[in-house]
């Protein structure tokens, strides 16, 4: 495909500039996601990744700048996706009713999205590296998760849904936990787990630990 200076083809020269991008960023997005789930992330290359989007070697950093901030792109598009099932299965739902359907949602979105899971799961695996320079999206993501999940557990203790003694806090970060684990193994040995199965004790475990009628366990 020839492309002018800029990496545009000459038959994309009738659209908008606007448009010119979206198409440009989504095919760019799309191939750094083949091309991590094919490589890894340390041999994904932004010219490797601009000539598989069919465009020129040099039109990815020119967007993006570097491979961290394509990659941040990319964690954020993922996660947009990802929101997009949490708020129709949420919808208005509170308390434990929010965090079962969360978890259905997202088994829907693994099941309907599974390259898309793999890498950011990937993404955010690297993120954990002192030196990533995209960890701060990661920590901006997974703190926003955890936000809504604790206004989920407040929302249901104000219904009466929920016992009071619960740390709303905690059982966020602990629910964030269970579904980042799963996620990893799911993408280490996927054989190992049953997501829905998992899911459905998770279910279990939600409406017997913070149910009102339950009792705190005691401390030492």
């Amino acid at each position: 495909m020839s492309t002018n200076a800029q990496g545009i083809a000459p038959e994309a020269q009738s659209r908008t500039q606007a448009q010119r991008t979206a198409i440009s960023d989504k095919a760019m997005l799309d191939a750094a996601i083949d091309l991590i789930l094919e490589h890894g992330t340390d041999k994904t290359t932004l010219a490797a990744i601009g000539e598989k989007a069919g465009y020129s070697r040099g039109l990815a950093t020119y967007r993006f700048g570097s491979k961290a901030g394509l990659f941040d792109e990319v964690c954020k598009s993922i996660s947009r996706g990802w929101l997009d099932y949490l708020q129709a299965g949420v919808g208005d739902k509170i308390g434990i009713d929010a965090m079962c359907a969360a978890l259905d949602a997202f088994f829907q979105f693994v099941s309907d999205s599974p390259r898309e899971a793999r890498v950011l799961q990937i993404l955010y695996c690297g993120a954990a590296s002192p030196k990533s320079e995209y960890r701060q999206t990661s920590a901006t993501i997974h703190q926003r998760q955890q936000d809504d999940v604790a206004d989920w557990v407040r929302a249901g203790q104000a219904r009466g849904s929920i016992r009071a003694s619960a740390d709303p806090k905690s059982v966020a970060a602990q629910y964030i936990a269970y579904i980042s684990g799963m996620t990893y193994l799911w993408l280490i040995n996927p054989q190992s787990i049953d997501f829905g199965k998992a899911n459905d004790e998770m279910k279990t475990h939600l409406k017997i630990s913070l149910s009102p009628a339950t009792k705190d366990y005691e401390r030492d």
